[in-house]
């Protein structure tokens, strides 16, 4: 549960902090909130409705089905959220990528980045239960193979002369059968770990905001959005 969440975060914040070039800005202020929102997103979906056991009252007589269906369809709501905060905050890392790599600058990296950064943000769902039987899927990011570790430039795999016909894996779907309702706590407790690291990470960008970066730097007006960074 939640596995390459960290990886992802950790990443981000690599790129809005020691890998850029430049003073602080507006932008990593920007990622500091929308991994909050995450981290945020992440704690709802695990303690709302995730680790009910389908005897409460209120999940019985339902319009909305049998109780293991009302619970699958509020829990995908869930998490359905917390993928929108994680589409942010990889929106919000491709452009930090770009503006650590530097516009002026030739760099080859940049096709794998965007490949990168584009499957997260088209494939990744953290948990998606299913409504006819008791499964769920769920999705590991990892950068393994994409970025050397320690570094913040993606390595030439998919733009190069000859690509290779298979890549390393981005988005990693597992399926778990659910039916008996253990493997549900057992989940829930892998995802309190890696809530748990999400937030220290959290916590040391924030420490490192403080002591590297002004109010005045912070607030600065910035160029361009988001939006021109698409990855749909």
């Amino acid at each position: 549960m939640f596995e390459g969440l960290p990886i992802l975060s950790e990443y981000v914040i690599c790129i809005s902090t020691v890998a850029q070039k430049r003073p602080c800005g507006s932008l990593a202020l920007v990622v500091y909130h929308l991994l909050g929102d995450m981290v945020n997103g992440a704690e709802h979906a695990l303690c709302h409705y995730f680790p009910l056991t389908l005897t409460e009252p209120f999940l019985q007589n339902s319009s909305l089905g049998s109780p293991y269906q009302k619970w699958a369809r509020f829990t995908n709501e869930d998490f359905s959220m917390l993928d929108a905060c994680a589409r942010r905050v990889v929106l919000a890392g491709r452009k930090a990528y770009e503006e650590a790599v530097g516009p002026l600058e030739p760099d080859r990296s940049r096709k794998d980045a965007w490949h990168w950064f584009h499957s997260v943000y088209t494939q990744y769902a953290s948990c998606v239960v299913s409504r006819e039987e008791p499964s769920l899927t769920l999705s590991t990011v990892s950068l393994m193979g994409w970025v050397e570790p320690g570094a913040h430039r993606f390595m030439n795999v998919v733009n190069q002369p000859d690509p290779p016909a298979s890549t390393p894996p981005i988005v990693a779907l597992t399926r778990r059968d659910i039916s008996d309702r253990t493997a549900i706590a057992e989940l829930r407790e892998v995802g309190l770990g890696n809530l748990r690291e999400l937030r220290r990470l959290n916590h040391q960008f924030a420490l490192w905001l403080r002591s590297n970066c002004t109010i005045e730097e912070l607030t600065a007006p910035h160029s361009g959005t988001l939006s021109d960074t698409p990855l749909e």
